[in-house]
């Protein structure tokens, strides 16, 4: 199983865009520069009152499709 680590960074403005359906997809880059995009509803579990803030590791199947993803700071 392939694993990334990316750090996301959003703001609770920039979260907002996601719950109106303005935007779908966050954009990362994992620690090995692989640009990741991500559908938001994988991410809405971490929603805060201030946005998500944090450091992830992403899980791939041998099919490179999403497996899960986890805080790791």
């Amino acid at each position: 199983m392939r694993k990334s680590i990316v750090s996301i960074n959003l703001n609770s403005d920039q979260v907002l865009q996601f719950y109106k359906r303005q935007k779908e997809r966050v954009r990362a880059v994992a620690d090995d520069g692989t640009s990741i995009s991500l559908p938001f509803d994988i991410i809405a579990r971490f929603v805060t009152h201030h946005g998500i803030y944090g450091r992830f590791e992403i899980s791939y199947g041998s099919d490179g499709k999403f497996k899960g993803i986890r805080r790791v700071g």
